[in-house]
């Protein structure tokens, strides 16, 4: 009976590839588990980076505010230079990065990590709000749902 069913819903050759795992499983599992490991083990080596990042960020964006009270964000985001190449030498222990949900890493190069770490144009502006550092607006000190705002975008409904 479930020979039948296995067949029906997964086909002949769903079948034959549970079949496969079942009987083979002992040379699959290892190789996944040390992937995994890998994969782990770089995703943390980025994130240890941007966090010394997001410091620097951080640490810049104070005391040039402390310079110039009335600075304003694109003169401020214009100033803040970040030394890719210390923060490499200093915080990488792993010669690779991934991202959280990829699968596939990436060597630790001075591009690579700018490009992962910095994919958006609002990176520097996201540290400083959520650091409260600087504001934009008054009406973004409230964070919106973005669930209810992508409903009412669909919707057509006025929020």
């Amino acid at each position: 009976m479930f020979q039948t069913w296995m067949e029906m819903f997964l086909g002949k050759i769903g079948k034959y590839l549970i079949d496969f795992i079942a009987s083979y499983y002992y040379f699959i599992i290892p190789p996944v588990i040390l992937y995994g490991v890998f994969l782990t083990i770089s995703s943390y080596n980025l994130k240890r980076m941007e966090k010394s990042v997001n410091r620097k960020i951080i640490e810049q964006a104070k005391t040039l505010i402390a310079r110039d009270r009335g600075i304003n964000y694109v003169d401020l985001a214009g100033r803040i230079n970040i030394d890719w190449e210390r923060i490499i030498k200093k915080r990488s222990f792993f010669p690779f990065i991934s991202q959280e949900s990829d699968l596939w890493v990436s060597r630790v190069s001075k591009e690579n990590v700018r490009e992962i770490i910095m994919q958006n144009d609002v990176k520097i502006r996201l540290v400083l709000e959520r650091n409260r550092i600087f504001i934009s607006s008054p009406e973004q000190e409230i964070r919106k749902n973005l669930y209810t705002k992508f409903i009412h975008k669909v919707s057509r409904r006025k929020y």
